[in-house]
């Protein structure tokens, strides 16, 4: 399993913190929490730190000083930085922010962006969020049609588990429905990577799909789910 990269969390509430912080643990990766630019900066010392998120609903003077002195340290000044900015003050602080920040993600947090924009800056290749489920998918091809348990899920694509897995660039068709829903979801898809047992260390035997030209509707219920399984027991209401 890849080592966790650390993302630098600036955030007065303790609120906001909880919630960034298990977000960010969720997403895999490993919250460094603070609550002041200068208690952040001083955390980051001698870490391999990929990537800042500040909650930018300070002040205004808070909010310039903490930027410029992210952007002028010399430990933190390279990395890029997200800020976050509640929706009502969203183009008036992208404009604010287009110089000083790599990318402007509005609250209340759409999972998708906020893991996407994250994935971009670091250079992660995944760029939607997946969440381990178990429940069954029909594989259309082949009489009579096969059934195998998706194990993972996001909503570019899920992960099935099988001893004989098909090759790679593979097309299927797949029928399931998701937990809790009483429809059936039917996409098409490409086998994308392989996993054969014994062959990776700490991987199950099965095979990576890739969704290909999900309809709207299908892509909003696949969203809608994987966000509500991943943060549906979090709120966070901010406050300055």
């Amino acid at each position: 399993m890849t080592e966790k990269k650390n993302i630098l969390i600036i955030c007065q509430s303790a609120a906001g913190q909880m919630y960034l912080g298990v977000l960010l643990g969720r997403f895999w990766y490993t919250p460094l929490l603070t609550r002041t630019t200068e208690e952040g900066i001083r955390l980051v010392q001698g870490k391999n730190c990929s990537l800042i998120v500040l909650d930018g609903d300070l002040p205004d003077q808070a909010r310039k000083m903490a930027i410029s002195l992210l952007r002028s340290h010399a430990a933190v000044r390279d990395l890029p930085l997200i800020v976050l900015t509640t929706a009502e003050n969203a183009a008036e602080n992208k404009a604010l922010f287009a110089d000083s920040s790599s990318a402007v993600v509005t609250k209340p947090i759409d999972l998708t962006m906020l893991y996407g924009t994250i994935s971009r800056l670091i250079g992660q290749q995944r760029n939607t969020p997946r969440i381990p489920v178990k429940f069954r998918v029909v594989v259309e091809e082949g009489t009579p049609a096969k059934e195998l348990f998706c194990t993972n899920l996001s909503e570019g694509g899920l992960y099935l588990r099988t001893h004989e897995p098909l090759p790679e660039k593979t097309l299927l068709h797949l029928s399931f429905a998701l937990p809790r829903s009483t429809g059936t979801v039917s996409v098409a898809c490409e086998v994308v990577r392989t996993a054969l047992l014994g062959t990776e260390l700490a991987a199950e035997p099965g095979m990576g799909l890739r969704f290909i030209n999900l309809p709207d509707e299908v892509l909003l219920q696949l969203r809608n789910f994987v966000q509500w399984e991943m943060i549906g027991d979090l709120e966070w209401e901010a406050t300055i």
